[in-house]
């Protein structure tokens, strides 16, 4: 979860720390949201929800720094996308601000 974290944070921050982020350090990011869900799904009872409520609070923020796009953007750079075979959410979503070295 930190590391989604920390990707949601240098979005806030309009990628200020970032010398150098390539479109494809992004990409694995997204693949860590993507583990989220999955591990998401095995829990159960409160530490299911709990740990839900910490996902959206991030996923809620996530929002505001991106806009959909449906994928046009990464598509270039992910064949699922490209192929119309991704469709989770956050998949579909660009940065507002596109980071050095895109």
């Amino acid at each position: 979860m930190r590391l989604w974290e920390s990707l949601v944070y240098d979005m806030e921050q309009q990628w200020l720390e970032q010398d150098f982020y390539m479109v494809y350090e992004y990409l694995n990011d997204l693949t860590v949201r993507d583990g989220l869900e999955e591990y998401c799904e095995v829990l159960s009872g409160k530490l299911r929800a709990k740990f839900r409520r910490a996902v959206d609070r991030l996923d809620e923020r996530y929002r505001a720094v991106t806009y959909e796009d449906g994928g046009a953007e990464l598509g270039q750079y992910w064949r699922p996308l490209s192929e119309r075979t991704e469709t989770r959410w956050w998949w579909t979503r660009r940065p507002n601000d596109l980071p050095p070295g895109w």
